[in-house]
């Protein structure tokens, strides 16, 4: 029943693909031209199963997900890799979706050891990123406060989502004045820290040279941000 599921679901994805092949090229086209602009190496579609490549995980990453315009390069010192995925996902109704998520994923170097941290918009159960809490239910969202006030701009929009166990260790690197930037120049961009690597999300978006160059300056910003934070503890 499941390998019939999961070849159904596969077969969905190709149809889709092959349907949206040029929205695809435009895509591709943006990518790339962006990746010979900073020096990446454009490898164009991978194949998790068979390719051999270093996948780009986080939550997005499935059995059934397809890769294109995988790029990698390194940029300021951090290994970055850039991918477009598209996969299906059930939504809360049970309903299969298709999402597109671009995705710009950066090495940390000192802050290896921060907890898996979410952050994302506060309808995170009805979008893309509902299987987050499927698939890892211990995390909550983080009652902000412990050490400041947080601005309102940066609430209205965005929660954190971590263990409970770790509220006070996340909330002392997402402090009030880093939840500020994050919420003038990441919205509505999502992010996830997990076993060493930031990742950072726009889900089905327009894919623009812009959109490309902000996903990359805020991903390094924020990687220096954190390693730095673990350097002066």
């Amino acid at each position: 029943m499941a390998e019939s599921t999961l070849h159904l679901l596969t077969h969905r994805l190709r149809h889709v693909i092959a349907r949206n092949s040029i929205i695809n090229h435009k895509r591709g086209r943006a990518i790339m031209k962006f990746a010979n602009k900073v020096g990446f190496v454009y490898f164009g579609s991978v194949d998790q199963h068979d390719d051999d490549h270093h996948i780009v995980r986080g939550l997005t990453v499935s059995s059934t997900h397809q890769d294109s315009h995988y790029s990698v390069g390194s940029f300021d010192g951090y290994d970055v890799s850039i991918v477009d995925r598209l996969d299906t996902i059930d939504n809360t109704s049970g309903v299969h979706q298709t999402h597109t998520w671009l995705i710009v994923e950066v090495d940390l170097h000192n802050a290896v050891d921060i907890p898996h941290v979410f952050m994302g918009a506060h309808s995170h159960t009805d979008s893309a990123y509902s299987k987050l809490f499927t698939a890892f239910p211990a995390l909550q969202a983080v009652p902000l406060g412990t050490f400041g006030q947080y601005p309102d701009e940066f609430t209205k929009r965005y929660s954190i989502y971590t263990s409970p166990t770790q509220f006070i260790e996340v909330e002392r690197y997402f402090t009030p004045d880093l939840a500020q930037t994050l919420a003038v120049h990441f919205w509505p961009l999502s992010l996830e820290i997990l076993e060493g690597s930031l990742y950072v999300y726009a889900d089905n978006q327009v894919v623009s040279s812009h959109l490309l160059d902000t996903m990359l300056k805020n991903a390094l910003w924020l990687a220096a941000q954190l390693d730095s934070a673990i350097v002066t503890e």
